[in-house]
């Protein structure tokens, strides 16, 4: 069942970020986990900037009945690189960039509430980091940590 919960989980938390019109604003549905070989990844393979990706997915099953009272956590990874006008003068730094797309990334998932087989999930962010992305030196990076909880009515 952890499985399931962790799939449906994350299925939840994508539908959340596409629909969520201010995030929206800043970059296109696709550029939300894309998936290689689809509208979301460029002819030689790499995801279209900016982008948000979902990954390490953990169920952490508390007491019995794997699901009765578990956690989900996963994180919500933004990166975001410099705009730039027709003039090729940046209008907003990669960091700023980025900055933006994690807030709307976080204010997108925060307290969402979602059902997975009968049971109510709620979404809390219980950090959000901002920093200079590692592989790409002129881009950011934001981490939001989520934490997905069971909760009663």
């Amino acid at each position: 069942m952890a499985s399931v919960l962790i799939r449906e989980t994350e299925r939840a938390a994508i539908i959340t970020l596409k629909a969520y019109a201010p995030l929206i604003a800043i970059l296109p549905k696709t550029s939300i986990d894309p998936q290689p070989k689809t509208a979301g990844f460029d002819a030689q393979g790499a995801p279209v900037w900016p982008f948000v990706r979902l990954d390490a997915s953990q169920a952490i099953p508390r007491g019995r009945g794997c699901t009765a009272r578990s956690e989900v956590r996963f994180r919500l990874h933004s990166f975001a690189k410099p705009r730039f006008n027709s003039s090729s003068q940046i209008i907003e730094t990669a960091k700023d960039h980025a900055g933006r797309l994690n807030d709307a990334v976080v204010e997108a998932i925060h307290s969402h509430a979602y059902e997975v087989a009968g049971r109510r999930y709620r979404f809390i962010v219980s950090s959000a980091d901002l920093m200079q992305d590692g592989a790409e030196a002129d881009a950011y990076h934001g981490i939001a940590a989520i934490v997905a909880r069971a909760y009663q009515g």
